[in-house]
């Protein structure tokens, strides 16, 4: 199994808690950095870089989307999740940049699905989709008893 370098960012601490476990979980030999400021975040991903950004909307100074657009501005591709509880903000996070929006209340084996989909699909071969890997994932996830993250 791989290693990446992920960051996450959410100022419930709770939610941070949850996402970084699962991760450890799913990459043990990775490196996960967590924030609960956009703005640190911003400094360590420009300093240090990242393979894989999952964020939160709503934090104190700067938003989700502020971060995402910033990162895009400086040409930063890495694949990025954002998550709120206010599920009208999926357009904006779409448009700053986000490469997928999920509900925070999302059960945990389907944001998991979404987290393997999108770090292991540097490793799909051209005939594959990552749509068709997400399914796989999904389906597997599903054979799992589940858990709500909050």
């Amino acid at each position: 199994m791989r290693a990446h370098r992920v960051t996450l960012v959410d100022d419930d601490p709770d939610f941070l808690f949850l996402l970084h476990r699962m991760l450890l979980r799913l990459y043990p030999k990775s490196s996960i950095a967590t924030f609960s400021n956009a703005e640190d975040a911003l400094a360590h991903i420009l300093n240090t870089g990242t393979e894989f950004l999952i964020t939160s909307q709503f934090m104190r100074e700067m938003t989700g989307t502020e971060l995402i657009r910033e990162l895009r501005l400086r040409k930063c591709d890495m694949p990025i999740i954002m998550t709120s509880s206010n599920p009208f903000l999926n357009h904006e996070a779409l448009e700053a940049g986000a490469t997928e929006f999920l509900h925070k209340r999302t059960d945990p084996t389907t944001l998991e699905a979404h987290i393997r989909a999108l770090l292991d699909a540097p490793l799909l071969t051209p005939s594959s989709s990552s749509a068709r890997v997400l399914r796989t994932y999904a389906k597997r996830a599903s054979a799992r008893p589940t858990r709500k993250l909050r």
